[in-house]
């Protein structure tokens, strides 16, 4: 009942107020609380801080980071068919790391030209589109993929990024897993083969096997699994 309610509020503001408006008035207000990734997450109305609880977690692993010049990659800008909305994760990021560079991907045309916000269009699941913006713009400290959150297009993703482009000792994240559930989206019943949830399982193994042929392949040093969230670390 309260997130539909609060899907109806934000839709009437948006008709009220406008799209560029209501983005002005948050970043006029994000500075008091850019230390605090959930009130931040929340001043932007993304839904890492309102319906998922992922910022608490972020906070935790990304603390460290916060004044570093960081590169951060996010698959999934949001707002849905609108050019003028979504990007507010984007947002947040930026604030939140203050030297960081963020660069959004979304198959979608979508108009965020900010400061240190970067967009480029396309498609997650296209691999010669993702490796040509990651020699472009990467290394990246933080890949975050809330795309389509399709199980195909999520392994298509890990495996282009993760080995080359991720630099070592960054974190690479997969949000909303729940989906490995879902047929709908290549999900299916727990043991559903070729799914986000078993690529996870795998990097568990990855992570404690002494096949150093197999890590040199795909070097992880820790796998973090929270609800539908999993962040995996490259060894340094």
């Amino acid at each position: 009942m309260y997130a539909p309610l609060v899907s109806r509020i934000r839709r009437r503001v948006r008709e009220i107020v406008g799209d560029g408006g209501i983005i002005r008035i948050q970043r006029l207000v994000a500075p008091a609380v850019r230390w605090n990734l959930t009130a931040l997450g929340r001043v932007y109305w993304t839904d890492k801080a309102m319906a998922h609880s992922y910022t608490p977690i972020y906070q935790q692993h990304f603390q460290h980071l916060q004044y570093r010049p960081i590169t951060l990659l996010e698959i999934g800008v949001g707002g849905d068919e609108s050019p003028t909305w979504g990007g507010g994760s984007l947002r947040m990021w930026r604030d939140f790391f203050p030297h960081g560079q963020i660069h959004g991907v979304d198959i979608l045309e979508k108009r965020v030209d900010e400061t240190r916000i970067h967009i480029h269009r396309g498609d997650q699941s296209d691999r010669v589109f993702l490796r040509d913006l990651a020699r472009q713009h990467g290394p990246f400290d933080i890949i975050i993929d809330d795309g389509s959150h399709i199980n195909a297009h999520i392994r298509t993703t890990f495996e282009v990024l993760f080995v080359e482009h991720l630099k070592p000792g960054g974190t690479y994240v997969i949000e909303d897993m729940a989906t490995a559930y879902i047929p709908e989206y290549g999900g299916g019943e727990p043991g559903c083969p070729k799914t986000s949830v078993e690529l996870v399982k795998d990097l568990i193994d990855d992570v404690n096997r002494n096949y150093w042929k197999d890590r040199a392949a795909r070097p992880v040093s820790a796998v973090h699994v929270f609800e539908q969230l999993a962040l995996i670390e490259k060894a340094r």
